[in-house]
């Protein structure tokens, strides 16, 4: 289960993406891949459900995947799905999103 807290930044991060052309293409750091991985981690979206804010970073979303035990839920795991592009060197570590990936990437990346 997906849970967005901002809707209103949401939009505007997924409206940038489809005019990027970064938004539902076969390329495995588009957003809706992306989401569509995070919103399937573990499995079963009664036990488990992913939290999205938005991030610091541009385009970027803060994370907390949590999981469900009898009526409450915690913390499992919390990270950042990170846009990366020609403003950070593509993933080079650099500001503004200060992450690194291990290829030059233009999307999104998960980092935890």
């Amino acid at each position: 289960m997906l849970i967005i807290e901002d809707q209103e930044y949401f939009a505007m991060v997924e409206a940038f993406a489809k005019d990027a052309g970064l938004y539902d293409n076969q390329n495995t750091s588009s957003l809706k891949n992306r989401l569509d991985y995070l919103n399937s981690y573990g499995g079963d979206g009664d036990r488990m459900r992913v939290r999205l804010w938005k991030d610091f970073a541009p385009f970027s979303f803060y994370f907390v995947i949590e999981r469900k035990h009898g009526d409450k839920w915690s913390r499992f795991m919390n990270g950042g799905l990170i846009f990366h592009g020609p403003h950070d060197g593509n993933g080079s570590g650099s500001a503004p999103a200060f992450a690194v990936t291990l290829e030059s990437t233009y999307g999104w990346s998960i980092h935890t």
